[in-house]
């Protein structure tokens, strides 16, 4: 069993991790929280009315309205879990963009 030191230290090594990984996660995400949260808004709003097909047609008719590089953004997205417009709406968390 570990002493309570060493739970610490391990504690302290995970929680470094993770915010190394949440770190370049967020580096790949071309937009800041803002426009995460209006892509999340627009995709819903469009998934909610019309369903989604698992494409990403939602996502880039939007990057392309804001005059966004859809490529980084799709790139950015994946890191996230959205690989279709629904995912976007359940995994792409604007909490975890900076900004």
């Amino acid at each position: 069993m570990a002493s309570p030191a060493e739970k610490a230290r391990r504690k302290q090594l995970r929680d470094a991790y993770k915010n190394a990984e949440r770190e370049v996660r967020t580096s790949l995400m071309p937009i800041d929280r803002d426009r995460l949260t209006a892509l999340v808004d627009f995709v819903d709003g469009h998934v909610a009315a019309e369903g989604c097909d698992h494409t990403r047609r939602f996502s880039e008719w939007w990057a392309r309205e804001q005059g966004i590089d859809w490529e980084s953004l799709r790139r950015g997205r994946d890191e996230f879990g959205g690989f279709c417009d629904c995912e976007v709406v359940m995994n792409c968390d604007s909490h975890a963009v900076s900004g």
